[in-house]
């Protein structure tokens, strides 16, 4: 990961921090895959990705307190607030764009969310509460950092590659999850969580979770199937 990227990351780490809102949110996309790195003191199975998005996730409802503005942070960071298409909010910088999630809530649930204690409005995305569940917590620098339980991350990267358009994000979706299978199902403590883990999907994912594992021969289906 470069320098001049892993300095913007920090500095949006400060500002949530500043906020006081950092141990109540969980970091997930490219970036989380760089905290498991830290995490797992940097496997050969997990490749050092580039990502440019920093996406910050909340629970629904957020239970957050702040002590300071979000804006005020950011912008001192180097950010810029704007509006994006869907109407969430996002702030932006030459280098880096961070944006807001929180799970959706199925039909119904439309437009951005409103997380009123931080005047932003998050974007609403299905398969995310899993991601909220047994998050665990990443020494980063002078930071604690919370990233999704990384067995969820992995179903969670399978899901979502089901609904892509894009092929290069569909695959860069199921390489994340692949490599990162494949590391936890050598790490006994987590290969012994995967088919717990797994029978808590719903039936329809299960089927697309394990057809997907299948296909890329990944020595997760053992650990589901033993």
């Amino acid at each position: 990961m470069p320098d001049e990227d892993v300095a913007v990351f920090t500095s949006v780490l400060q500002a949530l921090e500043d906020v006081g809102i950092l141990t109540e949110v969980v970091i997930i996309g490219g970036w989380a895959q760089h905290l498991y790195r830290r995490y797992f003191q940097d496997p050969p199975e997990l490749s050092a990705m580039r990502t440019v998005d920093i996406d910050i996730l909340f629970r629904r409802p957020p239970g957050i307190r702040p002590t300071g503005s979000i804006d005020e942070a950011l912008q001192a960071a180097g950010f810029e607030r704007e509006i994006a298409g869907d109407g969430s909010t996002k702030f932006t910088s030459r280098e880096a764009e961070v944006e807001f999630l929180i799970p959706d809530r199925g039909r119904g649930d439309s437009g951005p969310y409103r997380i009123r204690e931080l005047s932003i409005g998050a974007q609403s995305l299905r398969h995310l509460d899993m991601l909220t569940v047994d998050t665990i917590a990443v020494r980063y620098g002078r930071h604690l950092v919370r990233v999704p339980d990384p067995i969820r991350f992995v179903f969670h990267k399978l899901l979502i590659s089901k609904r892509r358009t894009q092929g290069d994000k569909r695959e860069k979706d199921r390489t994340t999850a692949f490599e990162l299978a494949a590391l936890l199902s050598g790490i006994p403590v987590w290969r012994a969580s995967i088919a717990p883990r797994f029978q808590e999907l719903p039936r329809p994912q299960k089927a697309a979770v394990l057809s997907l594992l299948r296909e890329a021969d990944s020595p997760a289906v053992a650990a589901i199937e033993s």
